[in-house]
């Protein structure tokens, strides 16, 4: 066992695929398949599962990829202290994200990672929470942002912070103020919503039921910019976390009418894959996205409380 054959090994769990994994590393895909044989028989374990799609790592063989990673990323450490130079975090991350928190914070993250860590090539998709869970267990993204609900066991959870929504209407009618709404009042509204399938509207529909109202939805929508900008037109009200309209709110086109009686809260998550070994790019960036999101938080920029 040679430190060749664990950063191949790696790849291959990294990428779910002995094939993608050779055009990748250059190496023939026998090479690649020898070469797990060689480590199984080494180890006595099975390493891999095989089926049509591709490999995925059998408990034993994410134990051997991670203790990989970080043999590999000692044997980098060591090289560069002897050498007299640091690595900058480098390499592609895909960061997965729910339409409403890209609308508002891909462009940021986006402009502060070129600032902090220039090296890395940043790569963002958006889907509901559903389709972001998804993509993380098929190894399509490396790390995920996404609306808290119950997690396959293969996913490590660390909430990030808890938004609470705001009933958000037109600003400029005399009879429009900023003051509380109660929850069912705000429900009983001509409201523009996202579609079923969206974890927004799959809570604001939950909260309707236990409130026993049957909601006016006018509109159904699924891009932040044409919501609010209906909402402004008069053609409805919406509900949506304060950062989902806050520039709108401060510009005084918006009004964002705090909910009570009982509040109307969800909680964001950071979600990575169990099954896939921790890199150094993935750790500290998650760290950096966390600490991106909190900081938002505490400027004012994106009202919720920090977990």
């Amino acid at each position: 066992m040679n430190l060749k054959q664990l950063r191949n090994f790696v790849t291959i769990v990294e990428l779910n695929s002995i094939t993608a994994a050779g055009k990748q590393l250059g190496v023939a895909q026998p090479a690649l398949s020898r070469q797990v044989t060689m480590l199984e028989e080494k180890l006595g374990v099975s390493l891999l599962t095989r089926h049509g799609r591709g490999v995925v790592p059998t408990d034993e063989g994410i134990r051997l990829a991670t203790k990989a990673t970080a043999i590999l990323e000692q044997f980098d450490d060591l090289i560069d202290d002897f050498s007299g130079t640091k690595r900058d975090l480098s390499g592609s991350l895909t960061l997965g994200l729910p339409p409403s928190v890209a609308d508002v914070m891909a462009a940021h993250l986006i402009d502060r990672t070129l600032q902090i860590f220039p090296a890395v090539n940043l790569r963002i998709t958006s889907g509901y929470s559903g389709h972001v869970q998804d993509w993380l267990s098929r190894g399509k993204i490396d790390l995920g942002i996404a609306y808290g609900g119950r997690q396959p066991h293969s996913v490590k959870v660390r909430p990030i912070i808890e938004e609470e929504l705001f009933f958000i209407q037109k600003s400029d009618e005399p009879t429009h103020d900023s003051s509380p709404i109660k929850r069912a009042d705000a429900l009983k509204q001509p409201l523009i919503l996202p579609n079923q399938e969206h974890f927004l509207r799959m809570l604001i529909d939950t909260v309707a039921e236990a409130e026993g109202v049957a909601m006016n939805v006018v509109l159904e929508l699924d891009i932040l910019p044409t919501t609010l900008s209906c909402v402004e037109r008069g053609m409805g009200s919406t509900i949506l976390p304060m950062v989902s309209a806050f520039q709108h709110v401060r510009d005084g086109k918006l009004l964002a009418r705090p909910i009570v009686d009982e509040p109307i809260t969800r909680r964001l998550d950071l979600l990575s894959s169990l099954n896939r070994p921790l890199k150094r790019l993935t750790d500290v960036y998650s760290d950096f996205l966390i600490a991106e999101i909190h900081n938002l938080v505490s400027t004012g920029e994106w009202p919720g409380q920090v977990l």
